[in-house]
């Protein structure tokens, strides 16, 4: 997998998995998306293999009803590491969180995925 997949990869897990509000539909991409022993780093939680992270996200996205997750800074990649930044936002208003992603990708899935959020 080459660095525009990878890029392509985070880009689809801010825009797609993050602003699914079907569960079965998340559940879909990140089963297409993210390792079967990925796990998700944030500042609350570790979740470790494919279920738990699908329970962590739906947990984390539990609060975020009426917002939507954009890409404010493309990704970047070095080696198997993709950098992206994003937003949660209500419709035409100011951010309400910004952060950066940062994804291991390993057979051309999301193995860890590095959550960071800005402290304002």
């Amino acid at each position: 997998m080459d660095s525009t997949s990878h890029a392509e990869l985070v880009r689809r897990n801010v825009v797609e998995v993050f602003n699914a509000t079907d569960a079965d539909r998340r559940r879909e991409l990140i089963e297409a998306m993210y390792h079967p022993d990925a796990v998700f780093y944030d500042a609350e939680n570790t979740a470790t293999g494919r279920d738990a992270v699908i329970d962590a996200i739906a947990a984390l996205l539990a609060d975020s009803a009426g917002l939507s997750f954009s890409v404010t800074v493309e990704p970047a990649v070095l080696g198997d590491v993709a950098r992206i930044s994003w937003a949660l936002s209500p419709p035409d208003a100011p951010a309400v969180v910004t952060g950066q992603d940062f994804a291991v990708v390993k057979d051309g899935t999301i193995a860890e995925l590095y959550t960071f959020v800005d402290r304002k």
